[in-house]
């Protein structure tokens, strides 16, 4: 049985460490979040991480993932160094925003912004051999877009907004490490594929009576389409949830 480990439990942590559960063997690694099947590791704490590493050695994980932002931890390399000393494989999440915003869409050919506070730390881990799963905008049971909406942190203009699930990336990470081949790019975008503008999504809520009627706004910043075909090309059964019915449910309209 496969045996794979999960650094952090967070919304998204916490979603995959069940999902491979039921057919993997996985150990979660959290510095404050304890559930069955995870235990306490603070991995700033150096000393706490030399011994993680030592007790691993020997029962190497069949892969790892990353799931938070690696860029803040002061010791990353100690950290990226233990991972690959005890994984086959190491993933880490990326975000879509690292993109520059050049063309109207987003590939993973698309050159990436030096100045995002990701770039060194995502280019110290690729050169290492790590593979980034880059996430668009993530939605789900606790995080409903409509209330960014509602508080004033998005405004009514016709801008795309690129978004998935959070139980699609579960799937994703799922059939990610029980694919089969060893040809898997080290760079892959994961999002729902749908076009959706901030603008339908301000109607929708208005039409429901959930927000009051605002004018449309012109749009503040560029625009671009977050395109994620390749890893469907690799991952040809993977399905990602309807947004607007998603969007139903989250406004218990249904």
């Amino acid at each position: 049985m496969p045996k794979f480990a999960v650094f952090g439990l967070g919304y998204t942590g916490l979603r995959i460490l069940d999902t491979l559960k039921k057919e993997n063997t996985v150990l979660g690694i959290s510095r404050l979040t304890q559930v069955e099947g995870s235990i306490l590791l603070d991995l700033s704490d150096t000393e706490a991480l030399e011994n993680f590493r030592k007790e691993n050695e020997g029962s190497q994980f069949d892969a790892s993932l990353i799931t938070f932002p690696a860029q803040k931890l002061e010791n990353r390399e100690q950290v990226f160094d233990t991972l690959f000393s005890v994984s086959k494989t190491v993933w880490m999440f990326g975000s879509t925003s690292i993109y520059q915003r050049i063309t109207s869409d987003i590939t993973e050919k698309t050159p990436l912004d030096p100045e995002h506070d990701r770039y060194e730390t995502e280019l110290r881990f690729l050169e290492k051999g790590g593979k980034i799963l880059r996430l668009s905008g993530i939605y789900g049971p606790g995080r409903n877009p409509a209330n960014w909406a509602r508080k004033g942190s998005v405004r009514k203009t016709k801008r795309q907004l690129n978004l998935i699930h959070g139980d699609d990336i579960s799937e994703a990470v799922r059939l990610l490490l029980s694919y089969p081949g060893n040809d898997l790019p080290s760079e892959l975008i994961l999002s729902d594929g749908q076009w959706h503008t901030w603008l339908e999504i301000f109607r929708f809520l208005e039409d429901h009576g959930k927000i009051q009627v605002l004018p449309e706004e012109k749009m503040d910043r560029e625009d671009s389409f977050i395109d994620s075909s390749l890893i469907r090309k690799f991952l040809p059964g993977l399905q990602t949830k309807d947004f607007w019915g998603e969007l139903e449910k989250l406004e218990e309209l249904i």
